[in-house]
Formats: C-alpha cells, sequence, structure tokens
C-alpha cells in the first residue's frame, strides 16, 4: 500500500480561555477539559481617601500577584475578588482596600495567593499623607501598588496607582479609583473623599 499514514491519536485541541471575575467570596473555579496551564493574575483592591477639613491624603493602590501552574481539567481553586472600600462623608482616615485570594491544590501543586488592598489615606491626625500600596504574595511575581498622594489645603490628593497599572482617584468629578485596584482621592470639607475600587481575580488557560 502506497501513500502517508496521518497519525492523529493522541493530538491535543483546545482554545485558550480566559475567566475574569469582579465578584466572589469564597467562590469554586473549575478547570476547563483539556487545559494543562493556567496563568493567574489576582488584583486587591483600592484603599479609600482619607478626608479632613484641611486635606486629606489619597488610598493607596493594591497590590498584585501572578502565577502560572500546571492544571489537569476538573482541578478547583478557591478565590475571592476584593469589594470596593467606601470613601468617607465625615473626617478621618480612609478604609483600607479588600485583599483578593486564590488558593487549591491542582496537578502542578499548591496555590495560596494573595493580593492585599492599598492603605486609607490620612487625615490630619496623620498630617494628611497617602496610604501605602497594598503588597502581595505567594506569586511567581508580586507587586507592590502605588502609594496615594499627600492632600492639604491647596487641593485633592492623588488617589495611588494599582500594581495592575489602574489609576487612583483623580479629581473632584472622579474621586474613585479605577478597577482593579485603584486607591479613592482624598478630599477637602464638603463632600465624600474616593471609594478605592474593587479588585479582580483572573484565570488564563492554556
Amino acid at each position: 500500500m502506497s501513500g502517508a499514514l496521518m497519525a492523529t491519536a493522541g493530538v491535543r485541541s483546545f482554545t485558550p480561555v480566559t475567566n475574569t471575575y469582579t465578584t466572589g467570596t469564597g467562590a469554586t473555579e473549575t478547570v476547563p477539559t483539556g487545559a494543562t496551564s493556567c496563568t493567574i493574575t489576582i488584583d486587591g483592591g483600592g484603599g479609600a481617601g482619607g478626608r479632613d477639613t484641611t486635606g486629606g491624603g489619597g488610598g493607596g493602590g493594591g497590590g498584585r500577584s501572578v502565577k502560572t501552574i500546571a492544571v489537569t481539567g476538573g482541578n478547583t481553586f478557591t478565590y475571592t475578588v476584593a469589594a470596593s472600600a467606601a470613601g468617607r462623608a465625615t473626617n478621618g482616615i480612609g478604609a483600607t482596600g479588600n485583599s483578593s485570594t486564590v488558593s487549591g491544590t491542582v496537578s502542578g501543586g499548591s496555590v495560596s495567593m494573595t493580593a492585599n488592598g492599598g492603605q486609607g489615606g490620612f487625615d490630619n491626625t496623620g498630617a494628611y499623607v497617602g496610604g501605602n500600596g497594598g503588597t502581595a504574595s505567594g506569586g511567581t511575581t508580586n507587586t507592590t501598588g502605588g502609594v496615594g498622594g499627600t492632600g492639604d489645603a491647596g487641593g485633592i490628593a492623588l488617589g495611588g496607582t494599582a500594581a495592575s497599572g489602574a489609576l487612583g482617584g483623580q479629581t473632584s468629578g472622579a474621586r474613585n479609583g479605577s478597577s482593579p485596584g485603584g486607591g479613592g482621592a482624598g478630599y477637602i470639607a464638603s463632600g465624600s473623599s474616593g471609594n478605592g475600587a474593587i479588585g479582580q481575580v483572573q484565570f488564563a488557560y492554556t
């Protein structure tokens, strides 16, 4: 018999897919059939801006953790996405941003990742300084978020940029941080300081 015999058995066919979540507490992510690798990216939430009659510091940006690990279809992860940190309507220190987490044991080993939220901006008790950026752990790469701006009587303190690159709150008309993880702007006197943005959890399969 002449001609070539084409072998097709064992050929892997999987279309890459990315699942991105902006909410979830103790939720379950199941690895799709055919996936062999997963890159996990998690972002902590932004800290809220501080508020005072003479200045408020900007909230810090959320941290980011990234890890790639081998997986098999049917493996599971448990994840929590950072909720927003509400700005202040009265004078005081801004709320610390919330954390995002991913954990589980898959074919490539165990996962325990945390991306912490940024620190809230300070009022006059802390010299109006901006909050520190959130830290991160458990990833191959762990990046700390940006520090919020220092407030004074001259205007609004910018929120810290998140490790994701999302901007913090910028102006009186856009005081809330951008997602995922931007810090809220500090504010003076009337009105509220900016909200710290929500975080994010992403699973990218190949």
